[in-house]
């Protein structure tokens, strides 16, 4: 027997079992759902973020994914905190996708969602700054 074929042998008797055991008692037990979810709470931890806008807050609207294999989970954030957490959040988020977003079938359009909503947020939250700042300048609050 050459080594290719060990290979392919061994593989057939791990990959058999993984396929018709382990992901059906994968989704079963909560799967896709619950799949990366503690990584995903982990980077909201030590942040200060509110339920509504409060004065000097901004608002920023991230989407998160996540899967593994054929299932792919999609998550809409939207966040009102001070612009240093916003930016810190945003920078966690972005991190995240880049890395359980790109154990999934959308390994191919991950990266360049994931980028392009991290740069127009960052401008959202630059213009929301400059809003906060010009509208505290104004005499009498006006």
């Amino acid at each position: 027997m050459t080594i290719g074929e060990r290979i392919l042998i061994l593989f057939v008797l791990i990959a058999v079992p993984l396929t018709f055991i382990g992901v059906p008692i994968f989704v079963f037990m909560g799967g896709i759902q619950k799949f990366a979810l503690k990584p995903l709470q982990k980077r909201f931890a030590g942040l200060n973020l509110h339920e509504s806008l409060q004065p000097g807050d901004v608002e920023i609207v991230y989407h998160t994914y996540r899967g593994f294999l054929v299932w792919f989970v999609q998550d809409e954030h939207r966040i009102y905190a001070p612009p240093a957490d916003a930016r810190l959040l945003l920078t966690r988020l972005f991190r995240f996708n880049l890395t359980w977003g790109m154990l999934s079938y959308g390994l191919l359009f991950v990266p360049l969602l994931a980028i392009g909503n991290y740069h127009a947020q960052k401008r959202s939250i630059e213009n929301q700054e400059s809003e906060i700042s010009s509208t505290a300048n104004l005499p009498d609050g006006k």
